[in-house]
């Protein structure tokens, strides 16, 4: 019964402090003191059997496949309008940011965006014409006016669109069939599915 109580205590502090994390956010203030982001290895054991898969595919005469990046968990990705940088998201907790700093055939860099915010399967990543990403996680929506400019710190400014909880009746969320993918259309509006 303690350790319950104990797990239910510990639950309340970390939602409480995520909570804490995106209302600094969103004033445009620091909302951590660690600015170091562990990156992803691009290198070694997994790289090498990707590979190693990828020589087995038959392509076409004059086609070539190859690895970019090793993006742990990756399902929806959209690409920086400026900077050419991608943006992935994960039906986990993390948002990946993909950088190729010498315009090279792979990425030189991915690392999570936005580690300070607490995500819930932020599967569909966008970008607005202005040049704004959106996140459309589990049940909520972010909008990240300057992320592709600010990725390389913790800290980035953010908006919420709809608030978590507010997206759908948290009555109606399904675990398996909650991954929600955007983009934005012709005619400006966001849509999400």
């Amino acid at each position: 019964m303690l350790g319950l109580m104990l797990l239910a205590a510990v639950g309340a502090v970390g939602s409480a402090f995520a909570q804490t994390n995106i209302e600094k956010l969103k004033q445009m203030k620091v909302a951590s003191a660690d600015l170091t982001i562990p990156p992803v290895p691009q290198t070694g054991k997994n790289a090498d059997a990707i590979r190693a898969n990828l020589e087995r595919i038959k392509l076409p005469p004059g086609f070539k496949i190859d690895l970019y990046a090793i993006v742990p968990d990756a399902r929806h990705m959209a690409v920086a309008p400026s900077t050419n940088m991608l943006f992935v998201g994960t039906r986990k907790t993390t948002v990946w940011a993909v950088t190729n700093r010498n315009s090279g055939d792979v990425a030189t860099e991915v690392k999570p965006f936005a580690p300070s915010l607490k995500f819930s399967v932020p599967n569909g990543v966008c970008w607005t014409r202005d040049g704004f990403l959106i996140v459309a996680e589990h049940n909520r929506i972010l909008n990240f006016p300057a992320a592709e400019f600010f990725y390389e710190g913790p800290d980035v400014a953010v908006i919420e669109v709809a608030s978590q909880g507010k997206l759908i009746p948290v009555e109606e969320e399904s675990y398996n069939h909650g991954a929600r993918t955007c983009r934005v259309g012709k005619d400006g509006m966001l849509y999400v599915a």
